[in-house]
């Protein structure tokens, strides 16, 4: 999205917006990332942090973002569940959420705020399947696993989705409320709870295309992580 772009939508008066970034060991990307949004517009960006041991959380305040210890236990689940329970006590009115590895793109939000404005959505997905992919930033089994298992949730609900387990959401203030106490994951499972849950409580769910890069640091996901992954798609597509 172009600068001219990003303060047209400033102009729009968009609603107050909290950018939640869950972290855990981030230091090597957790600096540039709060850079680059901010200088693409956000104001209030909260890193929510699982006891990282790397020194994350002072370098995400020495580049301007507020930081909180991650509450209900360890998993990006509860990074997720502490960030809308802060969210909800903020004044804020749109809570969007991206992945604290330079993996997203900050300015790609502003397509998914724009669809909950003039297009009225709960709940906004940032795909990374129908968007610009950096080179190998994308394996093909994550690719085709995601790409399934989105296409069997969301055939669930009779509708079509590509990726169901992205780190890129925005969520209206009302959806929050009605989300947050009916969620229980702990770990990255938590992208298909919020799916499943978001669709169960007929909240209007749509997705749009975003870009995704090669993260900085290495990865957390690991084939142990997969496999819980695939046996909680399992669970909710039976629920």
């Amino acid at each position: 999205m172009s600068e001219a772009t990003n303060q047209h939508i400033k102009q729009k008066g968009f609603p107050r917006t909290l950018l939640m970034i869950p972290t855990l060991n981030e230091a090597e990307a957790i600096e540039s990332l709060v850079t680059e949004a901010r200088s693409c517009g956000f104001g209030d960006i909260l890193v929510i942090d699982g006891f990282s041991t790397d020194g994350t959380r002072d370098v995400a305040k020495a580049a301007g973002a507020m930081v909180s210890l991650q509450q209900f236990g360890e998993g990006k689940g509860c990074a997720v569940r502490t960030g809308m329970k802060l969210f909800l006590e903020s004044q804020a009115d749109v809570l969007c959420i991206m992945d604290g590895d330079m993996t997203n793109i900050p300015s790609h939000l502003f397509d998914m705020i724009n669809v909950i404005e003039m297009e009225g959505a709960d709940v906004v997905l940032g795909s990374r399947i129908r968007g610009k992919r950096s080179s190998h930033a994308m394996g093909a089994l994550t690719y085709a696993s995601n790409l399934t298992v989105s296409f069997l949730l969301g055939a669930k609900f009779r509708r079509f989705f590509t990726d169901v387990q992205t780190g890129y959401w925005t969520l209206t203030r009302a959806a929050v409320q009605k989300i947050y106490p009916l969620l229980h994951s702990t770990g990255f499972e938590i992208e298909m709870e919020l799916f499943v849950t978001a669709l169960k409580e007929k909240l209007r769910v749509c997705e749009v295309p975003v870009g995704f890069r090669i993260r900085k640091g290495g990865s957390k996901f690991s084939f142990r992580l997969r496999l819980r992954n695939l046996f909680y798609a399992m669970k909710y597509l039976g629920s």
